[in-house]
């Protein structure tokens, strides 16, 4: 093509035709940036058809991991309510002034337990290390950082450090000093328990746990709900792509 163009100008310039060369000159100098510029397009096109690829991989992996969690959370509230039930089994023995006996051990060997989710974040860290704004729909990008930042990281998180800490600080200083686990059985029990009955130390400890466990599986419930949205958010944008 380019020996076809040259071969014109040459007999152009031989037939002394400045005019037409000239005229001919500017339009092959046009038909170049037409060129340059259809090129670039299609490079542009390329390029986002790549970027989309990649958005709707991330938007995929995100809803993986979020219906992962969404399962997570409800059997972890499914333990840590059996749990809560044990605690409030102990208040109501304290309560009504029951002796001990062998369902208040079951309950008392599980006064230092409770359950943390698992929640995988690699497909948000990912998005956050490709930049937030890999995300096109807005109102999808708002979401995300709104589930993840808040109900997730800002509250399921933080409130099971929260619980660990209790756990470290408070509980096991009641379970070291008051309570004798049996390493073959499920069991644990109370050294002296109708002098537990009377600490009220140990009653407010109580008080405060149930209070702490109900808060965590209320929280749960609301990252639940959450992330629920969310799932139906992505799989919406998922459908629109098709």
């Amino acid at each position: 093509m380019i020996k076809f163009f040259r071969k014109i100008r040459q007999n152009l310039i031989m037939e002394n035709k400045t005019s037409k060369y000239f005229k001919y000159a500017i339009g092959e100098i046009f038909l170049v940036m037409v060129g340059i510029l259809l090129a670039l397009q299609v490079n542009n096109w390329n390029e986002n058809r790549k970027l989309n690829q990649v958005e709707l991989t991330v938007i995929k992996e995100l809803k993986n991991d979020l219906i992962f969690s969404h399962g997570e959370l409800d059997t972890i509230n499914m333990y840590n309510q059996r749990y809560l039930n044990d605690y409030k089994l102990i208040k109501t023995y304290i309560d009504e002034n029951r002796p001990q006996d062998l369902t208040l051990n079951k309950a008392f060997d599980v006064l230092d337990i409770w359950e943390e989710p698992y929640l995988p974040t690699m497909a948000y860290e990912s998005l956050k290390a490709k930049g937030i704004d890999l995300i096109k729909n807005d109102s999808l990008k708002r979401h995300i950082v709104t589930v993840y930042d808040f109900n997730i990281h800002g509250q399921v998180e933080n409130m099971n450090e929260w619980e660990w800490s209790f756990n470290q600080n408070t509980t096991q200083k009641y379970m070291v000093g008051n309570i004798r686990r049996d390493i073959n059985e499920n069991l644990a029990r109370p050294n002296d328990f109708e002098k537990l009955k009377k600490d009220d130390e140990f009653v407010n400890f109580l008080h405060i746990l149930i209070l702490m466990r109900e808060s965590t599986m209320d929280i749960n419930n609301r990252a639940k709900k959450a992330i629920s949205g969310l799932i139906e958010h992505l799989e919406n944008e998922i459908e629109s792509r098709k």
